[in-house]
């Protein structure tokens, strides 16, 4: 009897575990919005329904995961006059700034910028389709780029780039291109053990602290650490 009932028990935690790889496989390629496919999803239905003008920029790109999505998503939603921008150093990260819970190391997350344009060219992407900007943040994010991007905006930006030093650069970098409507997604935001005082989190909220007249009103907490806002400038009613 206790053999049987074991059998029984041993069985249905089989079958659990099965259902739930299912479950983690069909999140990783539909638009579930709880996972970073959807989240995307989300924020390109936003801006099409509230006709937010801008581009798309993507901080950490790793081996173009996330890109693509936004190149799929630019097709489905038909934006045409949406513009693709990827920014990543092609070395990986940079030094860890902070060891407390950290999971991080230099280095990790290499991928040449070669190889990304290989992987997103066997994925049907066009090298006019998009544009990277190669280089660690504290020299790529210059005033030259501001003078290419004069006269863009961001309708979604996701930052993925780990740490507190690099999405502090990030941040202030975007605060020109943002609008009423803005799209912030932070793929790391509750990394940390979910410490505020740290990562992504930590940088927000100082970034906030010194732009007073932007508002990031929570929008949606997505993936294991991901969570995304959307911008709105206070005084304006029009972007």
């Amino acid at each position: 009897m206790w053999n049987g009932l074991l059998t029984g028990v041993a069985r249905n935690l089989a079958n659990t575990r099965f259902v739930s790889r299912i479950i983690e496989g069909v999140d990783l390629h539909s638009d579930n919005r709880l996972a970073e496919r959807g989240m995307l999803a989300q924020a390109f239905e936003f801006k099409k329904i509230n006709k937010v003008q801008g581009d798309y920029f993507e901080f950490g790109l790793w081996r173009g995961k996330t890109f693509l999505y936004a190149h799929e998503l630019k097709r489905r939603y038909r934006c045409e006059d949406l513009r693709l921008l990827g920014f990543d150093s092609f070395e990986g990260l940079p030094q860890v700034d902070d060891n407390r819970d950290n999971i991080w190391a230099p280095g990790q997350f290499a991928c040449s910028e070669a190889e990304l344009r290989k992987i997103l060219r066997r994925a049907g992407v066009r090298d006019s389709d998009y544009e990277l900007v190669p280089g660690y943040y504290e020299r790529s994010l210059n005033d030259g780029l501001h003078e290419r991007l004069t006269g863009r905006s961001a309708a979604i930006v996701y930052i993925d780039c780990d740490l507190y030093v690099s999405a502090k650069l990030v941040l202030n970098f975007i605060r020109r291109y943002l609008v009423n409507g803005t799209i912030v997604c932070f793929d790391d935001f509750y990394n940390y053990k979910g410490n505020p005082d740290q990562g992504e989190q930590k940088a927000l909220s100082e970034f906030l602290a010194q732009n007073r007249e932007l508002d990031f009103a929570a929008w949606s907490v997505y993936s294991p650490l991901g969570k995304s806002f959307i911008v709105r400038l206070r005084g304006r009613n029009s972007a």
